[in-house]
């Protein structure tokens, strides 16, 4: 019976790594394509009048290429554990750090999207905008929301911590 159940959680884990490549290759492929439109953006660069047209692209590059990469990192650190879940060792001492690693990742991705979001808002309408109250609420809401997202996982990371702790207290005490 036991047997059993460690077979299907062993198939569960592969069909979790066949759906992180596939969605790693999704990333990927988006990557490839933000990096070909790389000399697209510099069109505007030789039209001086246009140099908001500039920024606004550039910002909308790099805000493509660093999520997409940060993104494959947490894809990254994602099928590792799963790795540590296939061996059978879910309460290792890599876990919570993988764990943290990609709650910081989410970290990343949050201050990268508010950071390129908000020159990309100030190079279009210029300081101060008509639409500044709303686009300063959009961009705190999305913020919010991102950052509860990565202290989810940061508590995620500690609860399994401490859950290792405990694993390692017990294999002492038998």
């Amino acid at each position: 019976m036991n047997e059993n159940k460690s077979l299907r959680n062993r198939s569960s884990v592969r069909v979790f790594k066949v759906l992180l490549i596939v969605v790693g290759l999704t990333y990927a492929v988006g990557f490839g394509l933000s990096l070909f439109s790389f000399p697209q953006i510099w069109g505007p660069l030789f039209h001086p009048e246009r140099l908001s047209m500039l920024i606004t692209n550039l910002s909308l590059f790099l805000n493509s290429v660093l999520t997409c990469l940060l993104y494959l990192l947490i894809i990254y650190q994602l099928f590792r554990l799963l790795g540590l879940i296939n061996k059978g060792d879910p309460f290792n001492q890599e876990s919570p750090k993988r764990i943290r690693r990609i709650a910081y990742y989410t970290f990343g991705m949050a201050a990268i999207n508010a950071v390129l979001d908000s020159v990309r808002t100030i190079a279009t309408h210029g300081f101060p905008f008509p639409s500044f109250w709303p686009s300063l609420t959009n961009f705190l809401v999305r913020g919010t929301q991102t950052a509860l997202f990565g202290i989810g996982i940061l508590i995620i990371a500690f609860v399994l911590e401490v859950g290792v702790q405990l694993q390692q207290d017990q294999n002492l005490t038998v």
